[in-house]
């Protein structure tokens, strides 16, 4: 077994500008909703961005809530292009004059825009979203991303109750000439805490690896990244929480991804201590915080058992580190809640 080894470069880092958004989505991690106004400051999100170009990163994305709604995001852009980062966007595409909106990404040299869809059908995509139209002006925004080249992907998040959906809407995609689809692990935080009902279950979880193993035999570009390790789906599984990746909330905070969000430095390691980049440097808090220290003393150190011995550690890794901590509250080496063969 290879373990990750240092030194540990930051290759791309996520920065959630806002947590304003139009949609008021029932998992929401981020506790984005209509009404919500914690953004990050121009100064700040600037700052950052040249730290990393000065450390070396390559790619950046932009998140929220809403990103799109987000004032300075063209300045944002222009500084990160600049500094020779690959630009990255992840949106739900409900914004007045879409059109016009995705023809200035394009211009400033944004590379790609990842859309969250949540169903195969409008009334199921918005039972998620909450907000009516929803669903249709995202696939506007879609077809606006297309038309000006912009690469375009979506991300589904399989809960309960859309995750027999994931088939329809691979199909849908192919005919909208979206790339790729990541389906992404639910993590029952922010909002999505309020949920935990909508977590799949062992038998759910089988059904939507067959679903991922045939639509990738039928030539679909199915992503699954580490957090669902647990279902042997990747000939390579890894992850790169805190090793080569980073998130950074509107408030500033560091999280190793985004599955971390919620959980506090303090309660995990017993320190905030440069955790934080309101007082740090993006380099102070990426080479000496004790929270990205622990995380990475987890995934470069031998496992346990029972993971140690099992016949699948190789495909899994043990599942995803973050739902372990969700689930007990602590780094203790352990299968991952959800693991198909305990």
């Amino acid at each position: 077994m290879e373990f990750h080894q240092r030194p540990f470069r930051l290759r791309e880092f996520k920065v959630e500008l806002t947590q304003h958004c139009p949609l008021a989505c029932l998992h929401c991690s981020s506790d984005a909703t209509p009404s919500s106004s914690q953004e990050i400051t121009r100064e700040d999100c600037i700052r950052i961005l040249r730290e990393a170009t000065q450390m070396g990163a390559e790619e950046v994305s932009f998140s929220g809530g809403e990103p799109l709604t987000w004032a300075a995001l063209d300045e944002a852009i222009d500084v990160a292009i600049r500094g020779g980062l690959r630009v990255v966007i992840y949106t739900a595409g409900n914004i007045d004059k879409v059109h016009a909106r995705m023809k200035e990404l394009t211009t400033l040299g944004v590379s790609s825009c990842i859309f969250s869809i949540f169903g195969a059908t409008p009334s199921d995509h918005e039972r998620v979203t909450r907000i009516r139209g929803s669903f249709l002006r995202t696939k506007e925004a879609i077809d606006a991303a297309n038309n000006c080249g912009l690469r375009t992907e979506l991300h589904f998040v399989p809960l309960s109750s859309n995750y027999k959906d994931l088939e329809t809407i691979a199909y849908s995609a192919r005919e909208w000439q979206v790339s790729r689809i990541s389906v992404l692990r639910f993590v029952p935080q922010g909002q999505g805490a309020l949920i935990k009902g909508q977590v799949l279950n062992g038998i759910q979880n089988i059904q939507l690896r067959r679903a991922v193993e045939r639509l990738r035999l039928e030539g679909f570009d199915i992503r699954t990244g580490s957090p669902y390790n647990f279902l042997m789906l990747n000939d390579q599984p890894k992850c790169c929480s805190g090793i080569d990746r980073l998130i950074i909330g509107p408030d500033l905070t560091i999280s190793p991804c985004d599955a971390f969000k919620r959980i506090k430095a303090e309660e995990l390691v017993g320190t905030s201590q440069l955790s934080s980049l309101a007082d740090n440097s993006l380099e102070e808090c990426w080479e000496r915080s004790p929270f990205l220290e622990a995380i990475r003393e987890y995934l470069t150190t031998d496992f346990t058992e029972p993971c140690a011995s099992c016949k699948a550690l190789e495909k899994c890794l043990s599942g995803c580190l973050a739902q372990k901590v969700i689930a007990n509250g602590n780094l203790k080496k352990r299968p991952d809640p959800m693991c198909l063969l305990a």
